[in-house]
């Protein structure tokens, strides 16, 4: 009773809280803040003594700090390590990276998430600034300047910033830590589910209906999904994340496939408690599936970047989790071993799709939509299954027998 309060108690707080961030989150950016922001990052290369320049350059940093689409990857001490703190116009240089890097973002969806690319690009803004510092101002001479120019012009400019970004940009990668977390978050809600959620007989006209209803959210998250790759082309589906269409206008039908995702993850968790809760991983495994059921839905519900990513970095890997036990736990199974080896290879497969997307590899939308189509697979094959696995449905006679009360 006491574990169960506190329980409740933290449940109220965690909400609390979510609901504060929820308040104080700004949405995505516009197309037309984009523009703007790629116009004055170019204008301020150009003529660093603009107009309100100090001005721009600080709205322009808080405007790349606060919006959350749109990820920038900025390293001071590229510049400031060879331009010390005695150079005249170091507030014009050592600034300019960072908005260059969101302008070349925002221009390069192909590269959002490629950092070199991104620190080459704000080096290379904050040239053009010097040179453009240069003819108005002689004496904004640098012996370093000088020298990445020179770099510059003999295309070794890249090669030279990878080089000194591994020495100098050393970096989190923020999005496995968020990952292990949230698995562990998982973990332990998924072992309290197992526990307190016993397992009860499934009739095969429940298991039938459950597949009506995986298959129906299946297609209708399909359906949708290729829909909105036609209604919303401004998305690369190279290299944004699915989740990113809810910030279009048509952002609700992506909502929409939150929910039917949560509810096909839950419907397969609830079969599965029924007919086949055995072994530890088959239990642990139900467990998983409905926490990450719920946190898919909770993604949906909070559209701000940090309450989703929240969300998702639990619904993800207690997904994976999932899946991988339950498949591993089919083997020994009875009936359940004819689906073992195909549901433990997709599972494996969604392991390494997701993996991939954490290294930040290639086109990591496509990795996204990949993972997502086998998590969809693998709730078809084991729904399919569980209706041949479910217990008979009891003969009409009995059945008017139990329900029949003694006179």
């Amino acid at each position: 009773m006491k574990l169960g309060r506190r329980l409740v108690e933290a449940s109220v707080v965690l909400l609390c809280a979510l609901q504060v961030l929820h308040a104080q989150a700004r949405g995505p950016s516009t197309r037309e803040e984009r523009a703007k922001v790629v116009a004055l990052a170019r204008l301020l290369e150009r003529d660093p003594f603009a107009e309100n320049a100090p001005a721009t350059r600080q709205a322009l940093r808080g405007w790349i700090v606060e919006v959350p689409d749109i990820r920038v990857y900025a390293c001071d001490d590229l510049l400031s390590h060879g331009l010390g703190d005695k150079y005249p116009y170091s507030r014009e240089v050592t600034v300019q990276p960072m908005l260059s890097a969101a302008a070349f973002a925002i221009e390069h969806q192909d590269k959002a998430r490629d950092e070199i690319a991104q620190y080459s690009a704000g080096i290379e803004g904050a040239l053009r600034v010097y040179e453009a510092l240069l003819k108005a101002k002689p004496d904004a001479r640098s012996a370093f300047l000088d020298e990445l120019l020179v770099k510059r012009d003999q295309s070794e400019l890249v090669d030279y910033i990878a080089k000194q970004a591994n020495e100098r940009c050393k970096r989190a990668n923020t999005d496995l830590i968020a990952s292990l977390a949230g698995a562990g978050v998982g973990l332990v809600l998924g072992l309290l589910v197992a526990r307190w959620f016993p397992g009860g007989p499934v009739r095969r006209v429940t298991a039938a209906i459950s597949r009506r209803i995986v298959f129906a959210c299946v297609a209708w998250y399909l359906i949708v999904g290729l829909l909105l790759h036609v209604l919303e082309p401004e998305f690369d589906p190279r290299y944004r994340f699915m989740s990113e269409y809810v910030w279009g206008p048509y952002g609700w039908l992506m909502t929409t496939t939150f929910f039917v995702l949560g509810l096909a993850a839950f419907t397969v968790a609830a079969g599965l408690r029924g007919v086949h809760h055995s072994s530890w991983s088959a239990r642990l495994g139900f467990g998983l599936l409905t926490v990450g059921a719920v946190f898919v839905c909770l993604a949906g519900v909070y559209k701000d970047f940090l309450l989703h990513l929240a969300a998702s970095a639990v619904a993800i890997p207690s997904v994976i989790l999932a899946t991988l036990l339950l498949s591993w736990s089919f083997r020994n199974a009875g009936e359940w071993h004819a689906i073992h080896g195909a549901t433990l290879v997709i599972a494996l497969g969604m392991l390494a799709l997701f993996a991939s997307i954490n290294l930040h590899f290639v086109m990591p939308g496509l990795l996204q939509r990949a993972f997502l189509f086998l998590f969809l697979l693998w709730l078809s094959i084991v729904v399919h299954r569980m209706v041949r696995v479910a217990a008979p449905n009891p003969p009409q006679g009995k059945r008017a027998r139990i329900s029949a009360s003694p006179e």
